[in-house]
């Protein structure tokens, strides 16, 4: 290996990407509310570090005189894939938990391939100079597999809301991650860096697209999504549920829009307790929302309902609601959701005439 071969092209590219997403992060300060974007800077400045750490392992191998100097470099790889990885994790950790102990077995690793200084335990150089295998090298990529078997399991419980395509995504810039790390484990490329950072790219603009995608007050679905959806779904829709929140004008001339969007992001956290791949919440606007059920039945569709209905209710607020089920009389899409509205005005004006009548009572 010469001078001309310590700085190669997947070193470029993981720079490259460390700029591109640094810029990105820095021009843009808000991400979804339910991940954690600082976690992203832990992925940029450790992977720096790897194409740092790996420029200068590179140079040590050149010279025996730079034994020192290559174990010194060589402990801090190990110690800090895992560590890369590791922040990808942090990114979609949910917020309100605890987080210092995923750190536990980064930190034990690194201690364990501390111990190169002393034990071959992990590596070890022989007579020759070249590099070799300990009993115990396989742990920083062990650890760096179980922190990525994790982050699928997140995923899974974060984004089941999601629609299947955009998991997919999501999935396969993990597992490239995790093949990437295979590969450093058996042909010894400076892999796992750029497919870190591609994924984390990748995760980022997966995150920007659902912002745009969300309504920004409520979280749920936007109508453009819902419009969307309606065209790509319609087969799969098997019920649709219209709801409409009552008493918003009273909360707004009591409380503010202040105590009018607290309203609706209530109703909305009700929505999101029901949500998964086959139940799709929207705002529609105002404080208008629409369910999308995909193949549920009917008693599903209602204890939905019932769910949101009654989790409302706790919080002394109320909606009017429709439900429209295909089975009714073999409706389209455009069926279910009329009638589904129509509903949802009838019993919205039964709730504001026993309001009235409520209300004339009092003032007698």
């Amino acid at each position: 290996m010469g001078y001309g071969d310590i700085f190669c092209a997947e070193h470029f590219l993981a720079m490259l990407l460390i700029g591109i997403l640094a810029v990105l992060l820095l021009s843009r300060n808000v991400l979804s509310e339910r991940v954690h974007q600082g976690s992203m800077w832990i992925i940029l400045l450790t992977c720096a570090m790897l194409i740092a750490q790996d420029l200068l392992e590179s140079y040590a191998q050149l010279d025996p005189s730079r034994r020192e100097l290559r174990l010194i470099s060589s402990v801090l790889g190990y110690a800090l894939r895992p560590v890369a990885v590791l922040g990808f994790l942090l990114v979609i950790w949910p917020v309100n938990r605890p987080r210092w102990y995923l750190w536990i077995p980064a930190a034990l690793n690194g201690l364990l391939y501390g111990t190169a200084f002393f034990l071959p335990l992990t590596f070890y150089f022989d007579e020759t100079y070249s590099f070799q295998r300990g009993p115990m090298n396989a742990a920083a990529f062990v650890c760096s597999i179980l922190y990525l078997a994790v982050t699928l399991l997140m995923i899974h419980r974060r984004f089941r809301d999601r629609r299947i395509g955009d998991i997919i995504v999501i999935y396969l810039c993990t597992l490239g991650c995790l093949a990437a790390t295979v590969m450093d484990i058996y042909i010894s490329r400076f892999t796992t860096v750029p497919a870190i950072l591609i994924a984390s790219m990748t995760f980022y603009l997966f995150l920007r697209t659902q912002d745009l995608d969300h309504d920004v007050l409520t979280g749920l679905w936007s109508r453009l999504s819902f419009y969307e959806d309606c065209r790509t779904l319609r087969n799969t829709v098997t019920a649709v549920a219209s709801l409409d929140m009552n008493g918003l004008k009273q909360i707004n001339d009591r409380g503010g829009h202040e105590a009018g969007d607290q309203a609706l992001q209530t109703i909305a956290h009700a929505l999101r307790g029901i949500m998964s791949r086959r139940v799709i919440a929207y705002r529609i606007g105002g404080d208008e929302f629409m369910v999308l059920f995909l193949r549920c039945g009917e008693l599903e569709v209602r204890q939905c309902m019932d769910t949101v209905t009654e989790e409302v209710g706790r919080n002394n607020l109320a909606v009017a609601a429709g439900v429209a089920l295909r089975q009714e009389g073999d409706y389209t899409l455009e069926d279910m959701i009329r009638i589904s509205d129509q509903r949802m005005y009838e019993a919205k004006s039964g709730y504001y005439r026993l309001h009235d009548r409520r209300r004339e009572r009092r003032e007698r």
